[in-house]
């Protein structure tokens, strides 16, 4: 999930709670001032991601409730309300962090935009604002690595099918990720001829009624992943040999049930598909 949404922390008790209580701000929920050591995340580079370098400033605020900070849709408190103090406390000490967590030039960038940062949440948005050109270029090589991705780059298809859902989840993680019906097809018609069963699979996917969803693309990356892995004989080697339809949808019926439903009913089917 990106970053850019800013999803709020706390459910439908914190949401109730808010509503009879005065309105939330930065400061709210903040601890209390003492001495805190943020961990250093990689440092935000042109080549970087700007979605993980994101995801993870709030990973590590998070466990000590400092998020809101970064937060420029939550309003800061004013002088002599509630945690004002303790507000100015935290606001600098992220802001100081924050400004370590990006390279050099990035902070030379973010100096010369305004002499007037001071502040986590105007910090943290200045960084961002500034990225997204090389944001856009990080994801436009990103989504031509995975259009580039194709077998014979690799040793075994078990590789390239690896290599293939790993990229598609790093498209995934920017938000920016083609549909997974679409990325099935691609992934099925590039192993056409390297896995006796895609065949099959096609037809099981054709037949489905719906389009292909996130959990479904990884079930069946794992089956293409275990199916490459055993010793069978080829497409090719069925034609050379002259194998019957009877035969052939025989080995189908014996084969492993590749099926959503027989996924479903499986063990596998009762948990997350990455399990």
């Amino acid at each position: 999930m990106s970053f850019f949404s800013n999803p709020r922390r706390g459910g439908r008790q914190d949401a109730e709670r808010e509503i009879i209580s005065v309105p939330r701000t930065q400061a709210t929920n903040l601890p209390k001032e003492s001495p805190a050591t943020l961990l250093n995340i990689p440092k935000l580079k042109p080549e970087s991601s700007l979605t993980v370098w994101g995801n993870e400033i709030f990973h590590v605020l998070r466990p000590f409730k400092l998020d809101a900070l970064v937060n420029v849709d939550l309003p800061r408190p004013h002088p002599g309300e509630l945690n004002y103090n303790r507000w100015k406390f935290w606001t600098l000490v992220v802001a100081g962090w924050l400004f370590n967590q990006i390279e050099a030039a990035l902070q030379l960038k973010v100096k010369a935009h305004s002499n007037d940062l001071t502040y986590a949440d105007e910090i943290f948005n200045t960084i961002k604002l500034l990225s997204l050109h090389s944001h856009s270029k990080f994801v436009a090589s990103e989504l031509k690595r995975w259009e580039e991705l194709n077998h014979r780059r690799f040793a075994t298809p078990a590789d390239f099918i690896m290599a293939y859902q790993n990229q598609f989840n790093r498209l995934k993680t920017e938000g920016d990720d083609p549909s997974c019906d679409f990325a099935l097809r691609r992934l099925l018609q590039e192993l056409h001829g390297e896995i006796l069963k895609v065949p099959f699979i096609e037809e099981e996917v054709n037949n489905l009624g719906r389009p292909v969803d996130y959990q479904l693309f990884v079930h069946y990356c794992k089956v293409l992943v275990n199916e490459s892995r055993k010793p069978s004989v080829s497409l090719a080697e069925y034609d050379t040999l002259g194998i019957d339809g009877d035969l052939a949808d025989q080995s189908q019926s014996s084969g492993r049930d590749i099926s959503y439903r027989g996924w479903r009913r499986s063990t596998k089917g009762h948990g997350p598909a990455w399990e």
